[in-house]
């Protein structure tokens, strides 16, 4: 069986790729049970999507404590995690092998499914998905010596237990990681963001422009690069009236100054968009703008990244690992930039002198970059995982 969890995030956060790694492994493994447990509002979303009817969902509380706040370790919190995993193994019957899936992970929650899996023979691995949150192995560390003990740099440093194993979501994580905590790098595994099935039937090309219109994707932060994208609108749009427009699709950053967002070409939204709000304003866009920071996506998957090659939208982005690589596999799926003003320089062509072969040629090549992120084209590879990590897995 495998027992699944969403401990940290609630509601449309994280919906889409918990549900897309759900989708690979209930293909990867059809003859184990999958149970995820998660709160209320993130299961809404996850039961919505018809591709996950065979998984069970059962609803948990989670702590209150430090919500989101990942680098904080956490008594509190780790408790409840603790209290959390041990219920669910309590429900699995008598003598049936699990597999422990963190879809997300606190450094508690991580050492909680550690000590469950050396004491409970029934547990033959744990497989914890790191997102934005591997950042914490080299961010802020409490100064409180008992707190560090038990922080993501401390559980990842030196050998790593039997049977834990970190999946991360691009290949240039892994070696980002590998500088930094090499013993766990090694006993990482890489499962390539998978695009979510159910979005595929959605998905249609946009109405042709002018205007030229162009999104950033996802929360507006610095990391995300909302100074850039910002700066970008008001010097397209003064250079080029009319030709031109500029999109949030998604939400301000909690606490942002929305001056500076009025120049934007719709209303933003000032709470959680709900998916189907998400996805109108996503779909309308003829390119995606990605002035991805390194020191944030050096050690973190970008979600717009996958969106935009779910929705077959060309991007113009900067050249952060992760985001080359997929360039560098998948050929012609926008333009890479060195810094801003190339991103700039590229968008200026696109108002400029339209290309309509080659958008054609590279909507070819996104529609083949998909193909292979879709759980059906992962599901061999994650199988591969588990018979190799986890062999103790009835059926693996």
């Amino acid at each position: 069986m495998i027992l699944a969890f969403e401990m940290t995030w609630t509601g449309t956060h994280h919906a889409q790729v918990n549900a897309a790694i759900l989708q690979t492994v209930a293909l990867a493994l059809p003859g184990q049970a999958i149970r995820l447990h998660a709160e209320a509002g993130h299961l809404a979303e996850l039961r919505a999507d018809p591709a996950l009817a065979a998984v069970e969902m059962r609803e948990i509380a989670l702590s209150p404590h430090y919500r989101y706040r990942t680098q904080i370790v956490s008594a509190r919190r780790g408790w409840r995690e603790l209290a959390t995993l041990r219920a669910a193994l309590a429900a699995v019957p008598a003598g049936e092998k699990v597999l422990i899936l963190l879809h997300s992970a606190t450094p508690t929650a991580l050492a909680a499914a550690r000590s469950l899996k050396r004491l409970d023979r029934r547990v033959v691995g744990v497989q914890a998905v790191m997102h934005g949150n591997l950042n914490d192995v080299t961010g802020w560390r409490s100064r409180n010596p008992l707190r560090r003990a038990i922080d993501l740099p401390s559980l990842l440093a030196g050998p790593q237990p039997a049977g834990v194993h970190l999946l991360l979501l691009e290949e240039a994580i892994r070696r980002a990681l590998a500088e930094i905590a090499p013993e766990a790098a090694a006993a990482a595994d890489v499962l390539p963001h998978p695009a979510n099935l159910a979005e595929i039937p959605l998905v249609a090309a946009p109405a042709p422009g002018p205007p030229l219109r162009v999104g950033l994707v996802g929360q507006a932060t610095a990391a995300k690069g909302i100074g850039p994208f910002l700066e970008t609108a008001r010097l397209m749009k003064a250079r080029h009236p009319g030709q031109v427009q500029f999109f949030l699709v998604g939400r301000p950053y909690p606490g942002m100054d929305l001056g500076p967002l009025r120049i934007l070409d719709h209303p933003v939204a000032e709470g959680q968009l709900s998916r189907a709000e998400f996805l109108a304003r996503l779909a309308p866009l003829h390119v995606v703008f990605l002035p991805l920071q390194p020191d944030y996506y050096r050690l973190s998957a970008s979600g717009a990244l996958v969106d935009a090659i779910t929705w077959l939208t060309p991007m113009i982005a900067t050249g952060v690992p992760i985001v080359a690589d997929a360039f560098a596999e998948h050929g012609d799926i926008g333009d890479l930039c060195a810094d801003v003003t190339a991103m700039q320089a590229a968008l200026e062509r696109m108002i400029t002198a339209p290309d309509p072969a080659r958008d054609a040629a590279q909507r070819a090549a996104l529609e083949a970059a998909r193909a292979a992120r879709m759980p059906a084209a992962l599901a061999a590879r994650y199988r591969e995982i588990v018979a190799r990590r986890f062999p103790g897995l009835t059926g693996a």
